[in-house]
């Protein structure tokens, strides 16, 4: 009878145990089976997987399917650069692989290697340099050649950007040249008109006739300021001349004091608020004296030709952290939505009566804020009228 129970009780333990042992080997392989469908739907793939070694397969070859979409959009966009005529290298740290675009390798004088993934270190002058560069922006100079090399630099990665700082100054002072050569052809003849449109404004009594003539010598005056905008685009940077804030709010004034007949009769109502600068009218901004010119000259003569009758024009000036703001407001009809793309394109911009102007304003001004390293936001929605603002960093 004894010998009966012990052997019952061991048929119970047994089975217990054998329970025990079943249930967890069930919460384990459950418990692999959601962490399986977890990775399953974090990696994206579409398979039900049984065991980790086959996700493991799976992943490692989906990886190698990202990596190589990788890199043919990495060549997609270097060819894209290629059309912007910007030298530009990437470099995988970890692979070791070295990709460039055309015009790199044109710039580079390594023209047979161009089309191909190969190691930094292939590259004879410029491998070295490229890798030993510690900081961000270097100047090198190779043979009779200034160079700029820009790297912009990931964990694993980095891009090389090359520009010949001879060359880019040549353009520069070709383009100098072109626009003070048509601000010279252009200056004779103006002055000629404005001569002769004074001269029949104070001998014309025939009322029909005087206001042709003040028509007249208002457009002369439009033809005037804008050779004015290509003096100031041919002249240099005065970076040894820094332009202060109260400079600035002086020349905000010359604008509208120029623009004061069209003011009249347009009857728009102007109102300029400098006071939240006036304590730091001595702090020096980071743009030209030329290139504040045309921002302030075209932003103004927008907001007042392309406003409505009656309209209503403010001006203001506020410091935000490091910059300062120049805004420009109107109640005009503002901008259509078809047209905010075209504002700072040349020829195309909207005007009062919706249709296409045929002018550079905006153009420059997007060109000149560029240039000075600044920034700029729109804000205009139809007949709500159109603020423009433009971040103007300190020196």
């Amino acid at each position: 009878m004894i010998a009966s129970l012990n052997f019952l009780s061991i048929i119970i333990a047994i089975s217990f145990v054998s329970f025990i042992i079943g249930f967890f080997i069930y919460e384990l392989v459950k418990k692999r089976r959601e962490a399986l469908l977890v990775l399953k739907k974090k990696s994206g793939l579409r398979r039900n997987y049984q065991n980790y070694q086959d996700l493991i397969l799976d992943l490692i070859q989906e990886r190698q399917r990202l990596q190589n979409q990788l890199i043919q959009l990495i060549k997609t966009n270097l060819q894209v650069f290629d059309h912007l005529s910007l030298a530009i290298a990437y470099w995988d740290y970890h692979r070791d692989v070295f990709q460039y675009n055309f015009t790199f390798a044109r710039f580079t004088g390594l023209k047979n290697y161009e089309g191909r993934e190969v190691s930094i270190h292939e590259f004879p002058v410029f491998g070295s340099l490229l890798t030993k560069m510690t900081e961000d922006s270097q100047t090198v100079e190779i043979g009779t050649m200034q160079i700029n090399i820009r790297r912009i630099a990931g964990d694993a990665h980095c891009f090389f950007i090359l520009t010949d700082l001879e060359a880019q100054e040549v353009e520069e002072k070709e383009k100098k040249y072109l626009t003070h050569a048509i601000w010279h052809e252009m200056k004779t003849p103006l002055t000629v008109l404005k001569g002769y449109a004074q001269l029949l404004l104070e001998e014309i009594q025939e009322p029909e006739l005087m206001k042709i003539c003040q028509k007249i010598d208002f457009q002369v005056e439009r033809l005037e300021k804008t050779t004015a905008q290509l003096r100031h685009l041919a002249r240099p940077n005065e970076t040894n001349n820094p332009i202060k804030i109260q400079d600035f709010m002086d020349m905000i004034q010359q604008v509208l004091r120029s623009w004061q007949t069209e003011i009249e009769d347009r009857q728009v109502r102007v109102q300029t608020n400098f006071e939240e600068v006036e304590e730091h009218r001595e702090r020096e901004l980071g743009f030209s004296q030329g290139d504040l010119y045309i921002v302030a000259s075209n932003l103004i003569s927008n907001a007042i030709r392309f406003n409505r009758p009656d309209g209503f024009l403010s001006i203001f000036l506020r410091i935000q952290h490091n910059s300062m703001v120049f805004e420009v407001a109107d109640n005009g009809p503002g901008i259509p939505e078809e047209m905010k793309d075209l504002i700072f394109k040349p020829l195309g911009y909207s005007s009062y009566n919706g249709g296409k102007s045929q002018g550079m304003g905006l153009y420059l001004v997007k060109e000149s804020v560029r240039r000075g390293g600044g920034r700029i936001a729109v804000q205009s929605e139809s007949d709500s009228g159109t603020t423009i603002r433009i971040f103007i960093p300190f020196r």
